[in-house]
């Protein structure tokens, strides 16, 4: 790993464990959409919804809560949609509960470690709420570590796996994007978007078994694994 110069990373569920406050965060949305539409709904069945048209979206390639709720309400069967200012409360209310996702253990160790032999940089993409995705970064304590800091989306108008957030981190590192390595969570987005954009890539795959459609040029089931990788 000697030509590499640069470390970019993920954020959600790479160096925070945002699926930990998801199920909640997703609950809340759920009693927020009962409340405005009647007790006769089921908190647990419209969470469920919830959890199935993001799932959906999120492959889709829409990120904005806002409109997610708009097909949540629709496939519950509900006629009339809220007003803009409804919507975005349960996206406020939405984020609030996501963003109490804790740090994994090793993130801060991995980040200070790799901070001393390499550039650090992050390509994450919007939250689909503009300064939503910067203001989770900045409660996360997380900026210091990072020279450069792409959110797909809002600095860029593609998000990943687009190749042009990589491209354009690395333009703001002022390297090259074969001098650069992508770590994250998803096969698609991360690992697909880093070598469409002619990096090397890094699947973080704590559970095992995840399927890619382009093959990561390694695999790790922790960030501390990536210290005796990049020192190899």
């Amino acid at each position: 790993m000697r030509l590499l110069k640069a470390v970019l990373f993920d954020f959600d569920n790479t160096l925070v464990d945002s699926a930990a406050a998801l199920p909640l965060a997703r609950r809340r949305v759920a009693e927020e959409i009962v409340a405005y539409y009647g007790n006769s709904l089921d908190v647990e069945e419209v969470a469920q919804v919830v959890a199935w048209v993001e799932h959906v979206a999120e492959r889709l390639g829409i990120l904005d809560r806002d409109l997610i709720w708009e097909h949540v309400i629709h496939s519950i069967g509900m006629d009339t949609s809220p007003s803009a200012d409804i919507l975005r409360r349960w996206s406020s209310v939405y984020w609030t509960e996501y963003m109490k996702g804790p740090l994994f253990p090793d993130t801060v160790s991995v980040l200070e470690n790799l901070g001393r032999r390499y550039v650090l940089g992050m390509v994450t993409n919007t939250d689909g709420m503009p300064g939503m995705k910067m203001h989770r970064l900045e409660r996360s304590g997380l900026l210091k570590f990072f020279k450069a800091v792409v959110i797909a989306g809002e600095d860029v108008p593609e998000t990943k796996p687009s190749p042009r957030p990589f491209l354009h981190a690395a333009k703001l590192l002022n390297i090259k994007p074969e001098e650069c390595i992508m770590v994250g969570d998803d096969p698609v987005n991360d690992v697909l978007g880093a070598k469409s954009a002619g990096m090397h890539a890094v699947l973080l795959d704590r559970q095992g078994g995840k399927p890619y459609p382009v093959k990561p040029d390694h695999i790790v089931k922790s960030l501390r694994e990536l210290l005796a990788l990049l020192d190899a």
